[in-house]
């Protein structure tokens, strides 16, 4: 296995350093068990796409992929999450006995989706707990599944264009963040804030699917983006700077939930239109904290 994914290095750097990677790999896999194999090999092979795109540690763009890396798995969890819970809903509202329930969902499309939603969140919570080597496949695999599945199965799990493109997106996104940036982005903190992120995200619209809030039928999906929004004003402010780097690690992470907006809101101009109202607003408000944060200069 250890060759085809030496043939994934550029040839240059596979001439000067194969051998050695070629080495390393089966001094570490030597009698390990064919998973831990496969997670190595699938770890070398991530390194080695991000050499031939040139998404390494010092690029430009790992600047930006570094803060965000752990909201675009914020994000991943949150859409799976939401997706779990407006199928336990269903699950509890429904007059039909539970083990019919059961035997049908965990079958066909269905079955696809519920399996994906959970692999997809229980890797984001890993990866996002500090065990980014099988968290971060596990989110990668529940992403890629789901937007099968919605390619095949249409509007059950969304949009069949929208909804696969920005799950792929996302696991672009957490693919390519270089592993040493993982580590200084949850060193940074950003871990918190993006589990903070799945907690508002899920809980409010689990409050609302139990009738806690009766007065509230629907969000149109704009919760969770104004949730994100949020963040990225926090991570402004604490971050002291102009907003630009935050800014752009929230378009990042932002896919997943702006396609679970587009498909809930679909149809619903005044909601599209404060969508919309509330990214602007996001823009010109991280733009004023990053300004009001930042120390005055003194004149020599």
């Amino acid at each position: 296995m250890i060759e085809r994914v030496l043939r994934l290095y550029p040839a240059a750097y596979r001439r000067a350093h194969g051998g050695e990677i070629a080495a390393t790999y089966r001094e570490m896999t030597a009698g390990e068990p064919l998973g831990s194999r496969l997670r190595e090999g699938a770890s070398l092979a991530a390194h080695a796409m991000r050499m031939r795109t040139g998404l390494v540690s010092a690029a430009r763009a790992s600047k930006v992929l570094a803060p965000a890396y752990p909201f675009a798995l914020a994000g991943a969890a949150a859409v799976c999450g939401l997706h779990l819970l407006r199928w336990y809903a269903g699950l509890v509202i429904s007059p039909t006995p539970l083990w019919v329930q059961l035997r049908v969902d965990l079958s066909g499309a269905w079955g696809a989706l519920l399996v994906s939603s959970l692999i997809g969140f229980a890797g984001a919570a890993s990866a996002l707990a500090g065990r980014w080597r099988a968290g971060v496949p596990c989110t990668v695999v529940g992403l890629l599944s789901f937007a099968m599945a919605a390619v095949v199965s249409g509007p059950a799990f969304g949009d069949p264009v929208v909804t696969p493109a920005a799950l792929v997106l996302t696991a672009a996104v957490v693919l390519a963040c270089p592993p040493d940036r993982r580590v200084e982005s949850m060193a940074a903190g950003r871990a918190g804030m993006a589990g903070a992120v799945i907690a508002l995200v899920v809980v409010p619209r689990a409050a609302v699917d139990a009738h806690v809030v009766p007065w509230v039928s629907t969000d149109y999906g704009c919760w969770p983006l104004l949730v994100l929004a949020a963040a990225g004003v926090a991570l402004t402010w604490r971050s002291g700077s102009r907003g630009g780097l935050e800014l752009g690690a929230m378009v990042l992470a932002s896919p997943p939930l702006l396609a679970h907006a587009y498909t809930t809101a679909w149809g619903e101009p005044s909601a599209v239109t404060g969508l919309a109202a509330i990214l602007a607003a996001a823009v010109v408000v991280a733009a004023l904290a990053g300004h009001l944060r930042r120390p005055e200069r003194t004149l020599p």
